[in-house]
């Protein structure tokens, strides 16, 4: 059966995307049994679309692409798709649900939502989450498989992990992350950063 590993994230430096695209074609190198069997999805939104910089990012991210492509397409088998365009959020669920695995490697964040949101949608609690250490979602989703983004080898080395891992292991890990979401939702947060603001205030006076 074919697999689908997904990544996703917006067109910008600190998300990673073209970190995110080198070690698929590591992958596909070093473990050549997954040839046509995988359907590496890198999925980008525009931003900042207007600044040279972002243009020189998105070109060389279409260059990755096409170097992978290039080497590796098959009749009837295409190892990377490329999608650059804002998605509606019923097409990303879509996404979210059907992606075996899904990729998301900032080289720094505040928090990443988008990890938490591919959890959410796994209703019967498949799927493996590589995700970058380097995010903020990574202290909460301990049990997801944690990477270097900048080291290519290691995210290729997950990314089979991550197809190899057994469904039972899988389940066991996001029904562990997907109820931590649940309980720690955004009313929570709110009052647990309020309650943090107020102790700060509280030293301050003293």
């Amino acid at each position: 059966n074919r697999l689908n590993k997904m990544a996703i994230g917006w067109m910008d430096f600190t998300k990673g995307i073209p970190q995110s695209c080198k070690p698929n074609g590591r992958f596909l190198e070093k473990y050549p049994e997954y040839h046509e069997k995988v359907t590496l999805i890198n999925v980008a939104s525009p931003s900042r679309i207007g600044v040279d910089t972002y243009q020189d990012l998105r070109v060389e991210v279409e260059q990755l692409v096409g170097e992978v492509n290039g080497k590796y397409t098959r009749l009837g088998w295409v190892p990377i798709w490329y999608i650059f365009q804002n998605i509606p959020q019923n097409q990303l669920l879509a996404l979210y649900s059907t992606a075996d695995v899904a990729l998301i490697t900032p080289l720094r964040d505040g928090m990443n939502l988008i990890a938490k949101e591919y959890i959410a949608s796994r209703s019967e609690h498949t799927g493996v989450l590589i995700l970058s250490e380097l995010a903020g979602a990574a202290k909460e989703l301990g049990e997801a498989l944690h990477v270097n983004p900048k080291n290519i080898e290691e995210v290729a080395d997950s990314i089979y992990e991550a197809l190899e891992m057994p469904r039972r292991k899988q389940i066991k890990s996001n029904r562990i992350m997907r109820d931590r979401i649940r309980k720690y939702d955004v009313d929570r947060w709110a009052s647990d950063f309020i309650s943090e603001l107020e102790k700060v205030k509280e030293i301050q006076v003293k």
